[in-house]
């Protein structure tokens, strides 16, 4: 606040930005009046946006030595931006539940709300305009201005048209992710699923709120897979997640092919190949190849028996048991992929000198099309620029290979074998290629390899 003017005892002073006028009257015995106040005012140009009853309150209880609010002028009433409103929730919690015991609850593990084809999904509010103000010294002051948003991107939705409201296009699930909107077709099977209805072979999501049973194969090329109900010895096929809210007795045929992650509260007898983790809170005689992690949790979580390999990670509370079930554990990479890696690379190289020499025959095609359009000259650049598209997407597969290959190799570079309570006798354990056999009952340990060799810890 800055003190501009002295009039009759009275101090007039402004804000910084000169909208706001204050009165601090010094003089405690004479006696003020509005009318004193106002000339004051006036004197200073401040006239209108007078605030009558602080200066009657100031008055009335001799406000003596502080500033008190007279005047205000017009100030600037910023915009508003655009916004979204969205009607379902965009914060579903979709992981499951650490419970007391440290074991893993899925009974809500994977549910994201449902919606209904036709349901009002997001309302968008347009922005509001701002309101410039004027100050004491007669300057404009610019107000903020509200910006609009862009539509929403993403597939499955209609929008209104006034492009306010956004509605599902068909029954599924809705999700806002990496500020996109997308409402993928789920099929949601509310029974269970046995040898009598049959198989089920559906592209996108798949909720079973029943049971799987013997027998059948369920199937979701380019979705999940959740079950709600128990599974038995049946076949499940997934382009990403399956996740088991109970747990999966295979009998020796249950199988789960994953492009994701699987996770369940058990699995017995089942055989799994997941391109992600695996999670349960119990293994018992299985066959388990993750393409990341085995993860056993809970004061009872407990491998027994099979086999289990990971990529990185395999971690459990307790490995095999007192009668000594044979119990393997594999982690890390069982090959180098050096050899590997090395033939991308040359493969990588020989592409290269392709494609250089197609870019090469494509410059000197276009230079004589230059001086001469002939026919046989189009055809022969017209086949040099697909072999040219061909041979870069050819590169990228290679390209992309290769991270793949160092993204394994990384992996295996922090392979570890790690059991919180007890590993018993007869288990088999590998990391990287390097072997070992537990010949004695051991608690709270971490199996990692040191060259030709495994540490213990």
């Amino acid at each position: 606040m800055k003190a501009n003017h002295i009039v009759s005892d009275m101090e007039i002073s402004f804000s910084e930005d000169a909208t706001d006028a204050f009165v601090s009257l010094h003089n405690s015995s004479r006696d003020y009046s509005r009318t004193d106040i106002l000339n004051a005012l006036s004197e200073v140009d401040v006239v209108t946006g007078i605030i009558e009853q602080n200066i009657d309150e100031m008055l009335e209880k001799k406000v003596i030595d502080k500033p008190v609010l007279v005047a205000q002028s017009q100030k600037p009433v910023n915009g508003k931006d655009g916004w979204f409103e969205f009607l379902f929730d965009t914060n579903v919690n979709t992981k499951p539940r650490i419970l007391h015991d440290g074991s893993v609850d899925y009974s809500s593990f994977g549910n994201v709300p449902s919606v209904e084809a036709g349901q009002k999904l997001v309302i968008y509010h347009p922005s509001v305009k701002g309101q410039d103000g004027v100050n004491f010294r007669g300057e404009i002051l610019l107000a903020t201005k509200g910006k609009d948003l862009a539509r929403l991107k993403g597939k499955g939705f209609t929008i209104s048209e006034d492009d306010r409201e956004y509605f599902a296009q068909f029954a599924g699930r809705a999700v806002y992710e990496n500020e996109r909107l997308v409402v993928e077709n789920e099929l949601v099977i509310d029974g269970d699923v046995s040898l009598s209805t049959g198989d089920i072979n559906f592209s996108n999501d798949i909720h079973i709120r029943g049971n799987v049973l013997t027998g059948v194969v369920v199937a979701s090329a380019k979705g999940s897979i959740v079950v709600d109900g128990y599974v038995e010895a049946c076949e499940l096929y997934a382009g990403k997640d399956v996740v088991l809210k109970n747990g999966m007795q295979g009998n020796g045929k249950g199988k789960i092919i994953s492009g994701g992650s699987v996770s369940g509260k058990f699995f017995e007898q089942v055989t799994i190949q997941a391109k992600g983790d695996v999670c349960a809170n119990a293994i018992m005689n299985s066959h388990i190849a993750a393409g990341q992690d085995v993860v056993v949790s809970g004061r009872f979580g407990i491998i027994i028996g099979g086999t289990i390999s990971a990529e990185r990670f395999i971690s459990a509370t307790i490995i095999g048991n007192m009668a000594e079930v044979k119990t393997r554990l594999s982690a890390g990479l069982q090959e180098s992929l050096f050899p590997q890696l090395t033939k991308k690379e040359e493969e990588q190289k020989q592409s290269e000198e392709k494609l250089k020499k197609i870019a090469d025959g494509l410059e000197q095609i276009t230079a004589l099309l230059a001086k001469n359009e002939k026919e046989e000259w189009k055809l022969q650049k017209v086949k040099l620029i697909r072999a040219k598209i061909a041979a870069e997407k050819e590169i990228n597969d290679i390209i992309r290979e290769k991270q793949l290959l160092l993204e394994r190799m990384g992996r295996a570079n922090q392979a570890k074998i790690s059991v919180q309570k007890t590993v018993y006798p007869n288990t088999l354990v590998s990391i990287n290629g390097v072997n070992a056999t537990i010949t004695e009952e051991t608690g709270h340990v971490e199996i990692v390899s040191k060259g030709s060799m495994l540490e213990i810890k």
